[in-house]
């Protein structure tokens, strides 16, 4: 079963690890919008420092000033989140990678969100906090599911929040 797929007494059969080599950085932006990376790379000054490979190509890696990961989302609620920044307090786990990283549970917390809630007052961005919905079903967010979130306090919906979490907190 999918929830119980966190196995905290084995190894994994692959190990992330750092390159001998690897530059040091105390910064990194990883984003899913082409327009925000090309964005960085015009205002800020960056030199390429590698490649992250995949089975689809090549995507190049960076050196810059800041670790920030964010991207897309879509609203639940469009009175809270008009014209602002949403900053995930929790995520609901309706995908399956954080499975494999943290023992199942409906959410996962985002202890970074008080930091970012700061910055964001500190920089007059306007903002919400709230829980975030992950799905990697988004052809199956019904009006059930989404009313059920909702109800639960989640302000918008996206792909990769609890995943992403669950990996950063487990290594």
């Amino acid at each position: 079963m999918l929830t119980d797929s966190f196995d905290p007494r084995t190894p994994a059969k692959i190990n992330p690890a750092p390159s001998p080599d690897a530059l040091p950085v105390d910064a990194c932006i990883l984003t899913f919008s082409r327009k925000i990376a090309d964005y960085v790379l015009a205002a800020y000054p960056c030199r390429q420092i590698g490649w992250s490979r995949s089975a689809c190509g090549g995507t190049p890696v960076f050196r810059t000033e800041k670790y920030v990961l964010f991207g897309g989302a879509g609203c639940l609620d469009k009175e809270i989140a008009r014209g602002k920044v949403m900053v995930p307090t929790a995520a609901y786990r309706d995908e399956g990678t954080s499975y494999h990283y943290a023992p199942a549970a409906d959410y996962i917390d985002l202890p970074g969100a008080r930091a970012v809630a700061a910055f964001c007052e500190e920089s007059g961005l306007p903002y919400a906090l709230g829980k975030t919905w992950t799905t990697d079903a988004i052809f199956r967010e019904t009006e059930g599911n989404f009313a059920a979130r909702k109800a639960e306090g989640c302000i918008c919906v996206e792909m990769e929040c609890a995943g992403v979490q669950a990996m950063c907190a487990f290594r």
